[in-house]
């Protein structure tokens, strides 16, 4: 379940994405294996959040941070290659804007289907994800509610 907030500070419980027929659409351009393989990547990354939370943060995702990770294998920040994420890069013509749209998209449904109570938090200059810490993460953040 996901309790969603917006830039502006808006409120709504979602039970699925907004746009799903063109996500649909998307999504089934990929392969099985593809799919089965980024699927995988998000289960793994949300029960580790869930089974060993962040003692200062809690169970916390930020999507820009993921996609924007170093990639072991190249060095790279952003960069996909022989990760789960390059076929989402490869789909979208090698578009770095299409392709983060669409892995915000993708993880904000498979939070969706998730058992667990998350709320998620876009975020901007007057309303920034930590006000108190005077942080403010980019992108989509998820926290898993206690």
């Amino acid at each position: 379940m996901l309790e969603d907030i917006d830039e502006t500070g808006g409120m709504r419980e979602m039970d699925d994405i907004d746009y799903r027929v063109r996500f649909d659409k998307k999504w089934n351009e990929f392969t099985e294996a593809e799919k089965q393989a980024i699927n995988a990547e998000i289960s793994r990354i949300l029960d580790s959040l869930i089974e060993a939370p962040s003692p200062k943060w809690g169970s916390i995702m930020n999507t820009s941070i993921e996609g924007g990770k170093v990639n072991q294998l190249t060095g790279i920040p952003g960069d996909w290659s022989d990760t789960p994420w390059q076929p989402i890069w490869e789909h979208h013509g090698y578009s770095d804007e299409q392709a983060a749209l669409f892995f915000g998209i993708l993880w904000k449904l498979r939070i969706i289907e998730r058992p667990e109570r998350w709320i998620g938090i876009r975020t901007t200059t007057d309303h920034p994800t930590f006000p108190n810490r005077g942080i403010n993460l980019a992108g989509k953040t998820y926290f898993l509610a206690k």
